[in-house]
């Protein structure tokens, strides 16, 4: 089995453990999650004093069943943050982002899945993300993320890649569950800095905190 057959058949396993996260149970490990990346947000949010612009977070509009992370938006919000969310490109397979400042910015758009209105404002410049808070379906402890097969968020990440630029801090929110023994990893797949359960976090060095 090669590695694309083995992402397939992971991602049907995965869909079918997060799906039988019953709902009430997720409403709370979702809120648990969200505490914790506000509180890692107060600390990798706090820029220098010399940056002459607001912290800002680039994070996903939830569906389905993935972790509830609108919370961290509002927090986000509370605080003055920058937050930046992506508007899909099919023709193209790529991602634009743009700020928004409360629920009114955001519509209903591809998949389901909320975007950008059409008057929000993009954020052309990638270097001004200091956080990327990114979905996927299962992780493991060696930061490997397995994405949806669309392979818009490694596409994105690669553009640092190719310029040289610094990647954004980026975190995982997810459930307990949705840790698997060993994610496969492409050349052109991305690892994660930080993976925030409702129990615990994990960072890319081995070190996990309660």
């Amino acid at each position: 089995m090669n590695i694309k057959e083995k992402k397939i058949e992971l991602r049907r396993k995965a869909e079918e453990v997060r799906s039988s996260i019953l709902e009430e149970e997720r409403k709370v490990k979702s809120a648990q999650i969200c505490d914790k990346v506000v509180e890692r947000l107060e600390t990798l949010l706090q820029l220098e004093p010399s940056v002459r612009r607001k912290p800002t977070l680039f994070t996903y509009m939830p569906v389905k069943t993935e972790v509830d992370v609108t919370p961290v938006m509002e927090a986000c919000w509370k605080r003055h943050w920058r937050v930046v969310v992506p508007k899909v490109v099919p023709a193209y397979k790529q991602m634009k982002l743009f700020e928004v400042r409360s629920y009114a910015d955001l519509e209903r758009g591809s998949w389901g899945i909320r975007e950008p209105v059409a008057k929000a404002q993009q954020l052309y410049d990638i270097r001004q993300l200091d956080v990327a808070l990114v979905p996927g379906l299962a992780f493991d402890l060696n930061m490997g993320r397995l994405g949806y097969g669309g392979g818009f968020y490694d596409r994105f990440m690669q553009q640092y890649v190719r310029t040289g630029l610094p990647k954004p801090y980026i975190i995982a929110a997810a459930f307990e569950q949705q840790i698997i023994s060993e994610v496969p990893m492409g050349l052109f797949d991305f690892h994660i800095n930080e993976l925030i359960t409702e129990s615990r976090m994990i960072v890319e060095r081995g070190e996990s905190r309660r």
